[in-house]
């Protein structure tokens, strides 16, 4: 097994900087053991002069990994001793600026009782700690003679191995999926020539191990060349640059000889001579080094090329291509699956054809998705597999072998990379083990995180912006195809950040969610773990013996999506958490936590506390102690009311999230004093003693976005002018808002004059401004000195009667203008001045009008009525203005997208050059008859057609003609259309896919005949009638929904003898006249989730239940006529889901054969009033013990669920609600296993349960989530 190395060079500097720093020398001067800091900063010099030397040995030496492993522990202990050390000076420095009682000394008490150092030494026993690292640092000392260690070795690298350079040839046979690639390549190659060079150097940059040299092999060799050049030569540069030897490689390859010269000046000079007036071709191969110097040198010799000479380099950096050349890089990039398997299939089996052996096939592609498909993964991979049978190949696919195996290529190539990071971002990569494979990051977010472990000197915080480039440009990290905004790190990188970080990272991936680990090494400093929906405290019991732990990552670190909800043990935050008392990253970001513990405030070391999207009212006043604290995230929190009063304590804050915190009405005061702090999201202007409008102006770092609250306070335009937006240069995004309250307190001279002071500085990309209440804006918005504008916003601006001259604004995108009352005209002052032929809005894609009463005529550039050009606008919006009526010919050539809502059809009448237009929605147009006559051009492009609440619509459009030209839509949506008769006109779409109909009251006819639809959805039309049945139209049908059809006939809708294979959805809802399903079953054999609600005469499901082989969610709910779930006891074989309500004639449970659902996970019960008990007296077993979740509802008589659910062993979650004479929870030997208990409407289960009073309490509370009565326990207002 290869071991993990050690790199602790830039570990090793910051804590040498830490021990000399001179506050912390000073402070320890006073009690005496300065002495021991200076011998150890002189003991760790000693070290550190050998580390090179070790750093090289370790991989060949196991004794010497072993001492830079010891080295590493003790430089972890160090850290923390001096960073408690730094934290104690640091309080005395706070206390003795305060010459008498203040805030800050009123922190003193909290966290540290007494400032003398004698009680400090034994209260966090220091004198045992100062000889355990004096003892072990000694002992590391003497190792180095043992070891034969030396001094100044840097740069000589041992163990790697010299690797064997590449060379042109190539076998063309053996490379797949590169022809593509290879064709760009020779059209840049022959297609771009310099015009300050003779000489283009062509860049093809692309991460290690995915076919750079194989693509330039192919280039080079390829015949159209043949002529093109009068000389080509290769070398391969590699990391070890050396301008001597490359120049000495390319003077043999074009002269065709050895040289003998041993002069690097002669070597240039033959060169050049050789290259005189020729047209050569030139491969550089690997190339490293970022140094313009050295490029500049090995240059000079081609300057003398004939024009139309190329270089090609190839490198794993952005930076160096950026260095080397003027012309855009070309990305090589993985290959595509079947090209990898391709590959594998040539290097396993010689090239074999295996299409005949299906089973061979798939385990090549799941060999390749391992890979994922880097050809160097792949090519080793296969030769491992050569020869080998199924069994070795399951081996392989079962484990991580090609990083474990020492002799394997694709652990060193991507080493090498690693090996020749500067030694800060090893570091910084290393860290990046905590991500899963495949998590998508944030750039900002890692660097924060990157500051709070101390990898970034907090002296220098952009650093860590710095940082991620340098491993985005190596290919390290790579930007999400997703999400351009994330980045993510390729499955073979991240194993090498799993490699070398070694054992510091313990990463808990969802395979570990129900299997934790039951220890925690000592040696592991970082911790993260896929968050689970409940947190137990049995997932993390281990971390009792985590004392060390630096890190607590919940991925993600923020919630995917806003309904997902998270939530965590008490004894967790309560009990685990404080114990860990190195931590320097805690995230408890997205669990729905109610209250944090004071002992957060002894966390001394913390640097980050992620807090977001919690439901935390106020903060403990303890987090004032944290002064190391950098980065505070409280985004999100809606229900936070209030920070801690004692903020000015966090001096070292540098980012204060509180974006979202819409209940946090004021802020402290304090908060002005955080003069490092770099973020502040929002800020609100205090009426009384909070944080006032002048106090940003002492915020002079600010960057990135503010949105600046309750301006309606200020009372003196100074308070605005002090703020000194205009200063701040970094902040890019601002909001400006006011009360929404219009009352007759507003002064709108005053918000006039405070906007005009609140002139932000020309870099802002990002205006909003809302509820202002002046009557027209300041001049400042709209000036073309705003360059970089992109977006802007006006939000219910009531008083304003006209809008600024935004049209001038060349980069604006995207503009917003919703509830303007007062503008009754928009004109020529909307557009400004522009030159000559120029248009306004020039790059205008985004443009909203929305609550807008009383605007009447919207004009030309020229005051007339003319054309209005929007030439980039792609998306358009245009809500709620009812009295618009007037207006010129707009033309909108690029727009894609048009919404209309609650405005008269003569808006969409001026509509013109539509063509680009694919999305089309229309709702409550007043006076629309027919969709088509509604426009004087008719986007026939469209994909996407809705029409809603149009109370006047009679057709869509005239005729099967204009019908047969739109040969793009996929999707019609048709509702509250009560005048719409028939939709026989959409019989002959061609494509449509999605058809969509809700209440639309007098519809009687559908189509036909549509061919391939996916989705039918019938919502409430009372008066349809159908003429064939779906199997004459809807081949393709995979979501079925009815809802309120009276006269639904199953068997005539489904037809008879045909099979709807693709359907996976049917729902039925609310159709009386349904009592049968089709004799002989439902002919949907791939169906998945079924669901039946409100029909009152359905006597039985569909019969051969045990044919629904796909089916995973049943779901039947208000069909009083129903007797039998499953006839003749069939059952679906994986039914998951399965939840029945309100179905009172319903055979007992225990009739209901439910153990034979040997899948079911999630249950379902209720409103059924007779129910007294689920089991006779024989206690049968009701329920499969594969549940995981059980729920009760509205069983009012319901007293025992008696034993028959007593093997519920699986049993996670338990919902009781509305069954007041139930008196005791089921499995109460159990209860203490479930994740969530929700009790509502049980009064004497409530009783029970109370916290800290009822008799189950004990039992219950380690649940992570406990609900009654719809609050949670743990919340502080709760009676629970």
């Amino acid at each position: 097994m290869a071991i993990a190395e050690v790199f602790l060079g830039a570990f090793l500097t910051v804590l040498l900087e830490k021990l000399a720093s001179r506050e912390l020398l000073k402070f320890l001067c006073r009690v005496g053991i300065d002495v021991q800091l200076r011998e150890w900063h002189r003991k760790l010099l000693m070290i550190e002069a050998v580390l090179t030397d070790a750093e090289n040995k370790q991989t060949a030496n196991r004794a010497v990994n072993q001492w830079l492993n010891d080295l590493e522990d003790l430089a972890y202990d160090l850290d923390d001793l001096v960073d408690e050390l730094n934290t104690e000076a640091s309080l005395r420095k706070l206390k003795e600026n305060k010459d008498s009682t203040s805030k800050v000394q009123k922190l003193i008490p909290t966290c540290c009782p007494n400032l003398s150092f004698a009680h400090f030494m034994s209260d966090r026993k220091f004198s045992s700690k100062l000889k355990e690292i004096s003892s072990q640092l000694e002992g590391l000392l003497n190792q180095i003679k043992i070891l034969s260690l030396v001094e100044n070795m840097r740069g000589k690298h041992y163990g790697t191995g010299e690797r064997l350079q590449t060379t042109s040839l190539v076998i063309e046979s053996e490379v797949h999926g590169r022809e593509e690639d290879k064709e760009k390549i020779l059209e840049i190659l022959l297609g771009i020539d310099s015009d300050d060079s003779p000489v283009s150097v062509i860049p093809i940059v692309g991460m290690g191990g995915v076919g750079k040299t194989t693509l330039v092999q192919l280039v080079y060799n390829d015949e159209r060349l043949k002529h093109k050049f009068d000389l080509k030569a290769w070398a391969c540069v590699t990391d070890d640059f050396n301008a001597f030897k490359v120049t000495k490689c390319i003077l043999e390859s074009v002269s065709s000889g050895k040289s003998d010269y041993e002069n690097f000046n002669m070597l240039q000079v033959r060169l050049k001579e050789s290259l005189s007036n020729k047209k050569f071709l030139v491969v550089l191969d690997d190339i490293w080094n970022e140094n313009c110097g050295d490029w500049d040198i090995l240059r000079r010799p081609f300057l003398s090329g004939k024009s139309g000479s190329k270089i090609i380099i190839t490198t794993r950096q952005e930076r160096v291509a950026e260095i080397m050349s003027r012309i855009p890089a070309y990305h090589v990039t993985e290959l595509s699956e079947d090209d990898a398997v391709s590959l594998l299939v040539q290097q396993a089996f010689g090239g074999k054809n295996i299409d005949a052996n299906p089973d061979l096939r798939d385990n090549c592609k799941s060999v390749v998705r391992r890979c994922k498909n880097l050809p160097l993964a792949v090519k080793v991979l296969g030769g491992l597999l050569r020869m080998k049978g199924p069994k070795e190949w399951e081996e392989v696919l079962e484990s991580k072998i090609w990083m474990a195996d020492e002799k394997s290529e694709i652990l060193p190539a991507l080493k090498l990379s690693y090996q020749y990071l500067p030694p800060q971002l090893k570091r910084c990569f290393a860290y990046c083990a905590l991500f899963p494979k495949d998590y998508e990051f944030d750039k900002l977010e890692l660097a924060n995180l990157w500051m709070a472990e101390g990898f970034v000197q907090e002296s220098k915080k952009e650093l860590g912006s710095q940082y991620f480039d340098e491993l985005l440009a190596r290919s390290f990290f790579q930007q999400s195809s997703a999400i351009s905004s994330l980045f993510v790190m390729h499955d073979l990188v991240n194993d090498l950040a799993l490699f070398v970080a070694g054992d510091k990272c313990l990463r808990m991936d969802d395979v570990l969610k129900e299997n934790s680990p039951t220890k925690i090494s000592e040696k592991v400093r970082h911790l993260s773990f896929i968050r689970c929906g409940h947190e137990s405290y049995h997932r993390f019991n281990f971390l009792k013996d985590g004392q060390r732990l630096r890190t607590f990552l919940p991925l993600p670190l923020v919630k995917k999506v806003d309904y997902q909800e998270f939530f965590i043990s008490q004894r967790i935050l309560l009990h685990l958490l404080p114990n860990l008392l190195c931590l320097r990253v805690l995230s408890i970001n997205g669990y729905s936590i109610y209250e944090l513990p004071n002992t957060v405030g002894d966390l001394r070391h913390l640097r980050y506390l992620g807090l977001a999207e919690t439901s935390l009212k106020w903060l403990p006043e303890s987090v004032s102690n944290l002064i190391n604290l950098r980065v505070l995230i409280l985004r999100g929190c809606f229900v936070l009311v209030k920070l801690p009063t004692r903020m000015e304590n966090l001096v070292n804050l540098c980012h204060l999230d509180i974006a979202g915190t819409t209940n946090l009405r004021e802020m402290p005061l304090g908060i002005a004093q955080l003069t490092s702090l770099r973020t502040l999201s929002k800020m609100i202007v205090s009426k009384s003693s909070g944080m006032s409008l002048k106090d940003l102006g002492n915020l002079s770092v600010l960057e990135g976005d503010i949105l600046i609250e309750e301006l309606q306070n200020v009372v003196n335009v100074q308070e605005a002018m002090d703020a000194r937006l205009m200063d701040k240069a970094s902040l890019k995004e601002i909001r400006f808002a006011w009360s929404k309250d219009f009352d007759g307190s507003r002064d709108k001279n005053l918000e006039l004059d405070v906007l005009n002071a609140l002139k932000p500085h020309e870099n802002l990309s990002r205006l909003e401004i809302d509820h202002y209440g002046g009557e027209k804006f300041s001049n400042w918005i709209g000036d073309s000195g705003f360059f970089n504008l992109a977006k802007i916003s006006f939000d219910f601006c009531k008083n304003c009667t006209s809008l600024p001259p935004l049209g001038k604004l060349p980069l604006l995108r995207d503009l917003s203008i919703r509830g303007m009352d007062q503008v009754k005209v928009i004109g020529a002052e909307f557009y400004g001045s522009t030159g000559h032929g120029e248009l306004p809005f020039p790059s205008l894609s985004s443009l909203t009008f929305e609550d807008m009463p009383n605007w009447e005529e919207w004009l030309g550039v020229a005051q007339e009525v003319g054309v209005i050009e929007f030439p980039q606008l792609c998306k358009f919006y245009i809500r709620r203005c009812p009295k618009l009526v007037s207006l010129s010919n707009i033309s909108l050539p690029s727009l894609c997208e048009l919404e209309v809502q609650s405005v008269r059809e003569v808006v969409l009448n001026h509509m013109h050059h539509l063509e680009s237009l694919t999305q089309l929605r229309l709702t409550r147009i007043f006076g629309l008859t027919s969709v088509f006559k509604a426009f004087v051009q008719f986007p026939f492009t469209l994909e996407n057609c809705e029409v809603i609440d149009c109370d006047d619509l009679v057709t869509l459009w005239p005729s099967d003609n204009t019908a047969q030209c739109l040969v793009n839509l996929q999707q019609m949506s048709i509702g509250s259309c009560p005048q719409l008769l028939s939709l026989q006109e959409i019989d002959v779409l061609p494509h449509l896919r999605n058809l969509l109909i809700w209440s639309c009251g007098a519809l009687e006819l559908l189509p036909n005949i549509i061919a391939r639809l996916d989705v039918l959805v019938i919502d409430n039309c009372p008066s349809l009638k159908m003429k064939s049945s779906l199997q004459n139209c809807c081949t393709t049908l995979k979501d079925l929904i009815i809802n309120g059809w009276v006269n639904l006939n199953m068997t005539n809708l489904l037809g008879h003898g045909y099979s709807y294979s693709c359907l996976t959805r049917l729902y039925i809802y609310s159709c009386d006249g349904l009592e049968l399903f089709p004799h002989g079953g439902l002919p949907t054999p791939n169906l998945r989730s079924l669901h039946i609600y409100g029909c009152q005469h359905l006597k039985s499901l569909p019969d051969r239940m045990e044919l629904l082989s796909f089916l995973v969610y049943l779901v039947v709910g208000y069909c009083p006529s129903l007797t039998e779930l499953f006839p003749k006891g069939n059952v679906p074989p994986i039914l998951f889901q399965l939840s029945i309500r309100h179905c009172r004639n319903l055979k007992p449970l225990v009739e209901l054969d439910l153990q034979k659902l040997t899948s079911l996970g999630h249950f379902l019960f209720g409103g059924n009033p007779e129910l007294v008990s689920f089991t006779n007296e024989e206690e049968h077993y009701v329920l499969p013990p594969s549940l995981s979740k059980l729920e009760l509802h509205e069983l009012p008589n319901l007293k025992t669920l008696s034993k028959g659910f007593q093997n519920l062993t699986s049993l996670r979650h338990l919902v009781i609600d509305k069954c007041p004479k139930l008196v005791a929870l089921p499995m109460e030997d159990q209860v203490d296993k479930l994740s969530s208990l929700l009790i509502g409407g049980c009064t004497l289960l409530k009783k029970r349960c109370l916290k800290n009073k009822g008799d189950y309490w004990p039992t219950i509370a380690d649940i992570p989530y406990v609900e009654i009565d719809g609050l949670s326990v743990y919340d502080p207002d709760s009676c629970a």
